[in-house]
């Protein structure tokens, strides 16, 4: 009789049955399930930056890099750590991550535009994303992920208060270097604040462009080929400047070319040029940073050759089972928890909206039978960034000498009406045009033909003398009590939460006077002109 077969286990070798093919799939089925709705949540959310304001649009494509350098790393290999006897320190993290994301969720709801909500959101599907790295595969697994996880940071939008001084600050910078260059080029040409005077009219920073948005895409150039590239952490930093350095130079050319355009040709010729002059720089920047790159990169291995993943043939061990158990038992957690913060985020706006006074609607009719009365048109760029359902805008004088501009954008219900509406106000967008505010916001609610308008009153300083301004930002369905005089204010977080979600549909008018320094002669003026302006809706 011939020898005995032996088993596969004696043999050494394991079986390739479809059991052990799909262990590793299995092993994350169930924590990937609330893990995919958080990345859900969160790009859901800040698509809607990334899609309206083309400072963010590179954001676009990080998802896929993120993906890009996963692979990456998954394929080059590291060794693995198991999970300590004691995960305690992790645990108490992860835990704290998922209990935040119920206060997040509530006020992301009401202010899904938020900076700072949208970080707590980006660090609570980061972190327990990296967790369950952690408990999968260890210290190993979790220094091999963490950076291409962490990665996706870049794409979410900078905090306003770390944002507004970087971008006002660098924007007069480009400005100031303009004006000298067009001195070279016997180009008249003036700065105030971030926009440039030159014979021909004003070139804005939406014109010329500022170079923050190709700062803030040559950072995440410069850190995503840092981890393609795997360098140490000293390579990686030196990338960081190098990006910076060139955004600036090249968008100071981009900058300069347009504004000789403008002196030369008019500033509407600039749209002619205005994208595919962005779109060049931005080739060029990236080219030049990946050449940067490659002299950094002394590496003698090829692309693309590292110590890649082999296959476990091995029966699972101990910690394999652990971690796995872990796994499932998180995922098993987050599962309800998230169900449980869901349905009861949907269940307290429910309730709150069911309280919403009906409020009459409103529109703006502008005094075309005023003979000074000039309509202004609405530019692309405030159509591509505010991409109101109805805009206006015109100006006119009055017979005591006042002169009136206004603006007026209207959003229907929906929930990037409450995100676009918010977006620009006068301290920013004035104070970037180089005038100075001297007071405000002051919060003033005006009864003007049986609707409440929160007016948020603002004083510049021009040239001309002081200009009062008057801001409305109108959300249906609030009462009186629900506005503050900074929107921006943390209260208006709890107002937020409390009132409703905001997609009820919103307003926007913007009252500029000039020729009245005088802010209690101003208001009464402000008064009869609503009073003209305001058409209730049957």
């Amino acid at each position: 009789m011939g020898e005995p077969e032996k088993s596969s286990r004696e043999t050494g070798v394991r079986s390739s049955g479809p059991a052990s093919k799909g262990r590793p799939i299995l092993k994350w089925a169930l924590v990937a399930l609330p893990l995919g709705y958080l990345w859900f949540r969160l790009i859901d959310n800040l698509r809607l930056e990334w899609s309206s304001n083309p400072q963010y649009s590179y954001g676009l494509v990080v998802p896929l890099l993120v993906m890009g350098l996963l692979l990456r790393r998954w394929l080059h290999g590291a060794s693995q750590n198991k999970v300590a006897a004691n995960p305690w320190p992790a645990i108490l993290l992860g835990g704290t991550l998922a209990f935040l994301y119920l206060p997040t969720r509530l006020i992301e709801a009401a202010t899904p535009e938020w900076r700072p909500i949208q970080w707590l959101l980006a660090f609570e599907a980061v972190g327990l994303t990296l967790y369950a790295i952690y408990l999968a595969g260890g210290k190993g697994r979790l220094r091999q992920f963490a950076f291409p996880v962490a990665f996706f940071l870049v794409a979410v939008p900078w905090p306003t208060l770390l944002e507004a001084p970087v971008i006002q600050g660098l924007s007069r910078m480009n400005a100031a270097l303009v004006v000298v260059v067009m001195s070279f080029l016997n180009v008249p040409a003036i700065q105030h604040g971030n926009v440039i005077e030159v014979s021909t009219g004003l070139v804005g920073i939406n014109d010329a462009c500022s170079g923050i948005r190709s700062l803030q895409s040559s950072l995440m150039i410069s850190l995503f080929l840092g981890e393609f590239y795997l360098f140490n952490w000293r390579r990686r930093i030196l990338l960081v400047p190098i990006g910076f350095a060139l955004a600036m130079l090249l968008n100071l050319c981009r900058a300069s070319l347009l504004t000789w355009i403008a002196a030369n040709k008019g500033v509407a010729a600039i749209a002619e040029y205005h994208d595919e002059a962005g779109l060049t720089i931005l080739l060029v920047c990236t080219a030049l940073l990946w050449g940067a790159a490659l002299l950094l990169n002394r590496r003698n291995v090829p692309m693309g050759v590292g110590r890649p993943m082999s296959p476990d043939h091995s029966e699972p061990s101990a910690a394999d089972n652990n971690g796995r158990l872990r796994l499932n038992r998180l995922g098993l957690v987050l599962i309800v928890w998230l169900v449980a913060v869901e349905s009861g985020v949907e269940l307290w706006y429910r309730i709150r909206e069911s309280h919403l006074k009906t409020v009459p609607d409103w529109s703006v009719k502008f005094p075309v039978e005023n003979t000074t009365f000039k309509p202004l048109p609405l530019t692309e760029d405030e159509h591509e960034l505010l991409r109101f359902d109805d805009g206006q805008k015109g100006q006119w004088q009055e017979p005591d000498g006042t002169f009136w501009q206004a603006f007026y954008f209207d959003w229907k219900p929906g929930r990037i009406a409450g995100y676009l509406a918010k977006r620009h106000t006068p301290d920013i967008c004035m104070t970037a045009s180089g005038l100075k505010m001297l007071s405000g916001p002051d919060l003033i609610i005006l009864d003007v033909n049986q609707v409440q308008l929160p007016m948020r009153h603002y004083v510049f300083d021009s040239s001309d003398g002081q200009l009062q301004v008057y801001q409305c930002h109108w959300e249906a369905g609030m009462g009186q009590d629900s506005y503050t005089a900074d929107e921006s204010a943390r209260f208006n977080l709890i107002r937020g939460a409390w009132a409703g979600r905001g997609n009820q549909g919103q307003k926007v008018l913007e009252i500029i006077v000039a020729g009245c320094n005088d802010p209690q002669v101003a208001r009464p003026a402000l008064m009869r002109e609503l009073n003209k302006l305001i058409q209730v809706k049957k």
